[in-house]
């Protein structure tokens, strides 16, 4: 069980400057100790243990709450979370940000790596007691959209034809998808993380801007003209990423959730077929109160049925990816938008993916703050 006593031996609320992470002694995991050598006995085979599940055994079955950096960074927040996910079986897996969409990453990252940290020295020996107690760790990596390199380093960002960084609608600055540089610091964050111990890079604004319409007219983004489509140009991304990742990690790719009702990339570089076929799993973000439009799968308020949107998207997503690489691992609404979202919506969007056969889920809420009363435990087959 968690030590409780360990929130106030620090009361500043993060932890202590060494780095240790004792407040998790004595967290049994999910899957047991994970990595640990199982000891055998050569003199009787019989009572040798089968092996455990593989990596991507666990994957399938991965059922995930989202973890923010400061909320790794904060013991009290982190107690928990963590203390949630005990509670509830069923729940197995953290996804946490390695670099999130501030630029931020939690401790000081590998040489060449351009990002600001946040300079939690403790956060590797937390991602090894994680994986040691036998979580599966996913580790989010924002990849083009990021304000800080943007600024600091103009030269990596989609740019203005007078050279300055060039602003979304929203105000917000973009790394240019076709500039290999950016690929090579993702890929050097990605084997950071993995070397930290986490069993899973998961990728997120894996995409152009969804504003970008005709901005090959008027930005700089060198490299653009080598690929057709926007799409083409997250597929090279891709499958880069996959070929430095191979047998070292699950590969995963956070996408829009309309990617199951589009039949193009939407402007984005995000078509359903190309990035399934380049990552492990793929993992539209089917909230429903994201589905704005009146008559979506047919209801004037799509945000109002959960169960229905995410079994529609998943009917899709099912029918679309057949027999490519990856598989289905969506993000679930844990938040409240227009429609206040309790147990029953969650457990809902839940349903219709464990009907479908699909086990493995994330739940995304920005505060990390997850709905009691719900059975996240998949159905026994």
């Amino acid at each position: 069980m968690i030590v409780c006593a360990a929130v106030a031996l620090w009361a500043t609320g993060t932890y202590p400057f060494d780095g240790s992470v004792e407040f998790l002694s004595g967290i049994s995991g999910p899957w047991g100790p994970a990595g640990d050598p199982v000891p055998v006995d050569t003199e009787d085979p019989e009572e040798i243990e089968p092996p455990g599940p593989t990596l991507m055994e666990r994957a399938q079955e991965a059922r995930a709450v989202y973890v923010t950096i400061p909320a790794a960074g904060t013991v009290s927040k982190m107690s928990s979370i963590i203390t949630f996910v005990r509670k509830h079986e069923g729940l197995n897996a953290l996804v946490m940000d390695v670099r999130d969409n501030s630029g931020m990453v939690p401790c000081d990252p590998p040489e060449g790596v351009p990002s600001r940290s946040a300079g939690y020295k403790h956060y590797p020996a937390l991602v090894k007691e994680l994986s040691r107690e036998g979580y599966y760790l996913i580790a989010r990596i924002v990849c083009f959209q990021d304000p800080y390199i943007a600024s600091n380093y103009p030269e990596l960002a989609i740019r203005t034809p007078s050279g300055t960084p060039w602003r979304d609608r929203d105000g917000r600055l973009w790394l240019n998808p076709c500039d290999e540089r950016n690929w090579e610091h993702i890929k050097t964050t990605a084997l950071w993380a993995v070397e930290m111990g986490f069993h899973e890079i998961q990728l997120d604004y894996v995409r152009f801007p969804d504003s970008a319409a005709g901005i090959e007219n008027t930005t700089v983004m060198p490299g653009r003209e080598k690929y057709e489509s926007r799409g083409d140009a997250i597929v090279a991304f891709l499958n880069y990423m996959s070929d430095a990742l191979k047998d070292k990690a699950i590969l995963s790719a956070d996408i829009f959730g309309f990617t199951t009702i589009a039949v193009d990339d939407m402007g984005i570089g995000q078509k359903l077929e190309q990035v399934a076929d380049c990552v492990d799993f793929i993992s539209p973000m089917v909230y429903p109160s994201h589905y704005y439009n009146a008559g979506i799968y047919g209801f004037e308020v799509p945000e109002a049925h959960p169960y229905e949107v995410v079994g529609k998207s998943a009917d899709e997503a099912a029918e679309r990816t057949a027999g490519l690489r990856a598989k289905n691992r969506p993000w679930l609404q844990d938040f409240s938008m227009r429609i206040k979202y309790g147990p029953a919506e969650v457990q809902g969007q839940i349903n219709a993916l464990f009907e479908r056969g699909i086990y493995t889920f994330m739940l995304w809420n920005p505060s990390n703050i997850y709905t009691d009363g719900v059975n996240y435990v998949p159905p026994a087959e």
